[in-house]
């Protein structure tokens, strides 16, 4: 009877062996530890060799749809900043306090030479209190614009800024499109011109009209120019201006600026005073000289 028993038990585990080879190919497990863990009885490691297949079967199949998974959607390529492609045309004006002028301009000439720009205008003038003063105009790269104005704020004190952005994108690209239907209409009277056989004064009509049309191409041509400069290259007024000493008020500064005003009055009356005598001598030496010839006139003696 056991060895029966035995026998049966081997006959299920080939079985369930085979089966599991037509269902899914599943692996064989080695089950030996799992026998000796059981123990002697054929039904019952027969039992869980079955039960080591099943859960060895569930990850398999659990597993298998991450395969047909979708893939993930690839990043969207990088676009261009839309700034880049409008035509913009920057300008500032910065009033900036230096220590020293003339070491503030050449401090700005070499930082806007080494960047590619140049100073296209520059005044100065002497204020008066020994102080001196003036106003730069330079010119510098679109690109460069930010990094020329974070080195002119730090010249000195900035007391004023202001800057303007206009936007041309618009006039360039009707400008575009004009100098594009130019050069078209140009190109079909030249056409027209090569194939003319009629009368001299046709011919002189088509040249008449393609020198007018070659004309506004031109034309058109250094507006074009014109806005290439302005957007490539930004300007900047910068002007530049010396501290005044700082001097605490006296008690007698209202007095003395009393004195002051009170001398500047009387010395402007004195100089509306001279050129008033001066503009009426001429006239009173002119009437004493007539004066004295009517009445040497009438003392002359009668005869």
């Amino acid at each position: 009877m056991g060895r029966m028993r035995h026998l049966a038990g081997l006959i299920l585990v080939v079985g369930l062996a085979a089966c599991g080879r037509r269902e899914g190919g599943v692996p064989s497990v080695d089950v030996a530890p799992a026998e000796q863990a059981v123990g002697g009885n054929a039904a019952d490691k027969a039992v869980f060799a079955y039960q080591a297949r099943t859960r060895m079967a569930a990850p398999a199949a659990t597993s298998a749809p991450a395969s047909t998974s979708v893939p993930a959607a690839p990043p969207e390529p990088a676009r261009p900043p839309v700034i880049s492609s409008l035509k913009l045309i920057r300008t500032a004006v910065v009033n900036v306090e230096v220590a020293k002028f003339k070491t503030a301009v050449e401090e700005v000439s070499r930082a806007v030479q080494q960047i590619g720009g140049y100073v296209s205008d520059r005044s100065s003038h002497d204020n008066g209190a020994g102080r001196e003063e003036g106003t730069i105009t330079i010119r510098v790269p679109a690109d460069r614009f930010d990094g020329v104005m974070g080195t002119l704020r730090a010249l000195g004190r900035v007391t004023a800024e202001q800057v303007n952005t206009q936007d041309v994108t618009k006039a360039y690209a009707d400008l575009e499109t004009r100098l594009k239907v130019k050069r078209e209409t140009a190109s079909r009277l030249r056409e027209i011109l090569i194939r003319q056989t009629g009368k001299v004064s046709e011919v002189l009509e088509v040249e008449r009209e393609i020198g007018r049309v070659v004309e506004e191409i031109e034309q058109a041509e250094g507006e074009r120019r014109y806005f290439d400069n302005l957007i490539s290259l930004s300007t900047i007024t910068l002007n530049l201006r010396e501290p005044g000493s700082v001097v605490e008020p006296g008690a007698l500064d209202p007095l003395i600026h009393a004195m002051r005003g009170a001398l500047r009055v009387s010395s402007e009356s004195m100089a509306a005073l001279i050129e008033l005598i001066a503009a009426l001598l001429p006239w009173v030496l002119a009437l004493y000289i007539v004066f004295r010839v009517v009445r040497a006139r009438w003392r002359k003696p009668r005869i």
